[in-house]
C-alpha cells in the first residue's frame, strides 16, 4: 500500500506497442539462408523510450545503438527457439561501452549505451553471452576494429558462430542478415551487395521458413528492482535508502528510472515473500 491506502503497480514496464514480423527464406541452390525486417516501428519504440527515461544520445552512439539491436534481432531470428543472447561491444575512443539483449522466443530486444566510467585497454572487445535451454551459457570475447557495428557483428560470427553471415543496410529502416549453410556457393555469398539481397526474391528460389514477431522492450519490473537490491544490501530499508525516504533506481538492461519509497518497498518485500511461500508449496 502507498501512504494513502491504495495499491502501488509492481507490475511489468510498459513495453513497446509496435510489433515488426521477421521472415526467414532459404535460398536454394546457394545453401543459404536470409532473414529481414523494416525495423522503422520498432525503432519508434526504442526513440520513445528513450524520451520517456529522458535519455540523450549523440547520433553516432544512436546509429550503434539501432544497428545492434537489428543486428541482435536478426542473429536471435537465425537461431533455432529458445536462444537468448547478451552482447556488449566495449569501445576505447572513444570510451563507451554498447550493451544490447534480447529473447528469440519472446521476441524482445533491448539496450543501452554506458558513456560514465568506462574502462578501456588497448582493444575493442566485443564480448557475448548465449543461452538455451538445452546447453549451458556459452561466454565468448572478440577484439575488433572500427564503429560500423554490422561489419563487427560480421567478425564475431567469422570467429565465435558455426556458420559466418553478413548485414546488408537495405535502405530506409530495413536490414537483412545471409548467413551461409554447409556446401554454401561462397563465391556468390562473398559476391553479394545491398541491392542483390534486396532483389533476391527475383533472382534467386527462395522457401519460406519462418515468420515471427519482434518488439523493442526490457519487461523491466519494480518488484524485480526491488529483488536486486535486496539481494545487494539487505530488508533493511536503512541500508537500501541510507536514511533517504525515497530514490530512484535504474534498469541496468535499459536504463529506465523506477521511483522508490518506503511504502513501496515494504509493499515489495511482502509481495517477494508470499511469491516465495507460494512456489515453495507448490500447487495444492
Amino acid at each position: 500500500m502507498s501512504e494513502d491506502g491504495s495499491e502501488v503497480d509492481l507490475s511489468d514496464a510498459s513495453d513497446g506497442a509496435n510489433r515488426i514480423e521477421l521472415e526467414s527464406h532459404f535460398v536454394r541452390h546457394r545453401n543459404a539462408m536470409v532473414a529481414r525486417a523494416d525495423f522503422g516501428p520498432l525503432y519508434e519504440d526504442y526513440y520513445l523510450h528513450l524520451m520517456q527515461a529522458e535519455i540523450k544520445l549523440t547520433r553516432d552512439q544512436d546509429e550503434l545503438l539501432k544497428d545492434a539491436l537489428a543486428a541482435l534481432a536478426l542473429h536471435l531470428f537465425s537461431h533455432p527457439a529458445g536462444l537468448s543472447a547478451a552482447w556488449t561491444l566495449n569501445f576505447n575512443d572513444p570510451p563507451l561501452n554498447l550493451f544490447v539483449t534480447g529473447d528469440r522466443d519472446s521476441g524482445n530486444v533491448v539496450g543501452r549505451v554506458f558513456t560514465q566510467d568506462v574502462k578501456v585497454g588497448p582493444s575493442n572487445l566485443f564480448y557475448s553471452q548465449v543461452a538455451s535451454p538445452r546447453n549451458p551459457v556459452r561466454q565468448s570475447t572478440i577484439e575488433f576494429e572500427g564503429h560500423d557495428l554490422f561489419r563487427i557483428v560480421e567478425a564475431y560470427y567469422v570467429q565465435s558462430e558455426q556458420f559466418p553471415a553478413r548485414l546488408f543496410r537495405l535502405g530506409g529502416d530495413e536490414a537483412a542478415m545471409v548467413t551461409a549453410h554447409p556446401d554454401c556457393d561462397m563465391d556468390w555469398y562473398r559476391g553479394l551487395n545491398e541491392t542483390l539481397v534486396a532483389n533476391l526474391a527475383e533472382d534467386e528460389e527462395l522457401g519460406f521458413l519462418e515468420r515471427l514477431p519482434y518488439h523493442f522492450g526490457c519487461g523491466c519490473r519494480l518488484i524485480t528492482i526491488v529483488k536486486v537490491l535486496t539481494n545487494t544490501f539487505g530488508r533493511d530499508p536503512e541500508q537500501v535508502f541510507a536514511g533517504k525516504e525515497d530514490m530512484s533506481v535504474v534498469c541496468p538492461r535499459c536504463a529506465g528510472s523506477f521511483h522508490l519509497d518506503r511504502p513501496t518497498f515494504a509493499q515489495a518485500l511482502d509481495l517477494l515473500d508470499r511469491t516465495e511461500k507460494s512456489e515453495a508449496e507448490g500447487p495444492e
